[in-house]
């Protein structure tokens, strides 16, 4: 009886060993059980042990391997057809990397945020803004100013955790916040970038030409 073995790979694959199996980066399934562990535990690349590295690989390569063990199976790929196996070596101190770097952006992001925001004010004018609608409110010209600009930073302080959708560590909503939204289509794109120049090069992995 011939056996069907359906085959999934995401479009970058992040390993963390140098010997790598394909079930390091494909989703294998398989009636026949044996032939899934197999399958799995099939060595199918080696990176350098000391060194990051990627490599573009045709899902033609991996059906290749397959058919030497089980010429007689049918394959089925319901994932890219290209893709990215990227090796990153265990590093040193990688956790206070982490740690310094994450305290780096949020500085980066709290200053120049902060700085944005006091341009924006001062190219629109908010503080005669303010004036004005104290005058038109309260009619006073300084007396409102003061709790006009605290309730508009509230405001503003507000509307930026709404937008993020995230408050600390917490998703207000279930939903994919904008930032998390604009990284996915960044990385989408760098890794159709990557396959595509180096599929131009030559330099992917893929089958052996006759």
């Amino acid at each position: 009886m011939q056996q069907t073995i359906y085959i999934k790979a995401p479009q970058c694959i992040d390993i963390t060993k140098p010997e790598v199996t394909l079930g390091d980066f494909l989703t294998i399934y398989c009636t026949d059980s044996k032939i899934k562990h197999t399958l799995d535990h099939l060595f199918f690349y080696r990176f350098p042990q000391d060194k990051e590295s990627q490599i573009v690989v045709s899902v033609l390569k991996v059906m290749e391997l397959i058919f030497k063990h089980y010429p007689d199976a049918s394959i089925e790929n319901l994932g890219e057809g290209d893709f990215i196996l990227a090796y990153e070596p265990p590093a040193r101190h990688k956790k206070q990397k982490e740690i310094l770097f994450t305290i780096f952006i949020c500085m980066v992001a709290f200053f120049g945020g902060g700085y944005a925001i006091m341009a924006y004010n001062t190219d629109v004018g908010a503080k005669e803004l303010f004036t004005y609608l104290s005058m038109l409110f309260l009619g006073n010209a300084k007396s409102g100013v003061l709790w006009i600009a605290i309730f508009y930073a509230i405001g503003l302080t507000i509307g930026m955790l709404l937008f993020f959708n995230h408050l600390g560590s917490k998703k207000i909503s279930n939903t994919p916040t904008p930032l998390e939204i604009q990284m996915r289509l960044y990385e989408k794109d760098i890794s159709t970038t990557i396959i595509k120049d180096v599929s131009r090069r030559g330099e992917n992995i893929d089958i052996t030409e006759p």
